[in-house]
C-alpha cells in the first residue's frame, strides 16, 4: 500500500474497488482512459469484474492503469471534504468526497452531474482531500 499517494482524507472504509464494482455488474457505466488527443470514453455494461480487471462493453480495463469510472446512480451522501484526484495522462479531477476505500476513492465530480465517480488508487494516481471551509 506504500505506493498509494493519498493525503488529508478520512480513514479508508474496508471495501476494495472490486467489492464496490461486483454488485453493480450488469449496470451501465462509463469508463474514461487516457487517449490522444483527449480521453477515451467507453459507455457500456459492466462485466467480468476480477481481482485484476473489469470489462465495460467490449473494453477490458486493468486495475493497475490510469482510468476512472462514472456510475449511473444517484449519490446518497457526501463527506465534508473537497477532493482533488490526479491521474497520469488524465489530469486533475475535483469533487466532493463520498468515501475512501482500500484502493479507490468515490466522489461527485464538480462541475458535473450528481453521480458517483470511482477513482482507483494506484501508482498512476494521487489524491488530496481538504476539509470543507465554512464561507
Amino acid at each position: 500500500m506504500s505506493d498509494i499517494d493519498i493525503q488529508g482524507c478520512p480513514a479508508p472504509q474496508n471495501i476494495t474497488l472490486v467489492q464496490r464494482l461486483q454488485p453493480i455488474a450488469g449496470s451501465t457505466v462509463t469508463v474514461f482512459q487516457p487517449g490522444f488527443p483527449q480521453l477515451t470514453k467507453t459507455t457500456g455494461k459492466l462485466s467480468n469484474v476480477t481481482s485484476s480487471s473489469f470489462t465495460v462493453g467490449s473494453t477490458a480495463v486493468d486495475f493497475q492503469t490510469s482510468f476512472f469510472i462514472v456510475l449511473n446512480e444517484r449519490v446518497k451522501a457526501t463527506k465534508p471534504f473537497d477532493l482533488t484526484a490526479t491521474a497520469e495522462d488524465i489530469g486533475e479531477l475535483r469533487g466532493k468526497l463520498i468515501r475512501v476505500g482500500k484502493d479507490f476513492v468515490e466522489f461527485i465530480k464538480i462541475p458535473g452531474k450528481e453521480v458517483p465517480t470511482l477513482f482507483p488508487l494506484n501508482l498512476f494516481t494521487e489524491v488530496i482531500c481538504e476539509r470543507e471551509h465554512d464561507e
